[in-house]
């Protein structure tokens, strides 16, 4: 995690080896439950949302919204903006990880896009995808998407991506991390 100073004020980036350490972190430990509900869409997603992003913000040192904003599924920040809209309401000063997280695989280029409209550090998609093939199809289609948004050739340096797929075979859940880099996406 960085802390860095923009204009007069200070902001947290977190990489994407940070946020792949955290997530594993927390969702080893909520292991059982993700494969108890991992069919069980709903109860699934408010899992992740409601408990395991928390936690991720929790090892990360900052906050989330674990709700609807901008449209966005959810956001990490480091601080409220409560000078221009009060110490209660939820507006961040800027977002430090802005994710999206997508159980059909298919629709995810939709969200891809969707994540190249938010000016944060690092985007992260998370979705399912259950073999090596398919993993590397949808990759190279994100890759397309990031080119032609990048304008300002920045999103393999300051605007960083985190792909995440999860596949589950026999109860085990496993997790592939790939960081968008100058040639596309790479392992993390």
């Amino acid at each position: 995690m960085v802390q860095f100073r923009i204009r007069d004020e200070f902001m947290t980036r977190i990489a994407p080896r940070e946020f792949k350490e955290a997530f594993l972190k927390v969702i080893h430990s909520a292991g059982p439950e993700i494969v108890a509900l991992w069919n069980s869409r709903p109860a699934y997603t408010t899992l992740i949302l409601k408990d395991v992003f928390p936690k991720i913000a929790e090892e990360l040192g900052i906050s989330v919204w674990t709700s609807n904003y901008y449209y966005l599924d959810s956001i990490f920040y480091a601080e409220r903006d409560s000078d221009h809209f009060g110490p209660n309401a939820t507006y961040a000063k800027c977002i430090s990880i802005a994710v999206e997280h997508e159980h059909i695989i298919d629709g995810t280029a939709v969200e891809m896009n969707k994540l190249q409209l938010f000016n944060s550090p690092l985007k992260v998609l998370i979705t399912y995808a259950y073999d090596e093939s398919q993993r590397r199809d949808y990759l190279n289609r994100y890759t397309k998407i990031l080119r032609g948004a990048d304008i300002f050739d920045d999103f393999a340096t300051l605007r960083r991506q985190l792909v995440v797929f999860g596949s589950l075979s026999e109860q085990v859940v496993t997790w592939h991390f790939y960081a968008y880099e100058p040639t596309g996406f790479q392992i993390v």
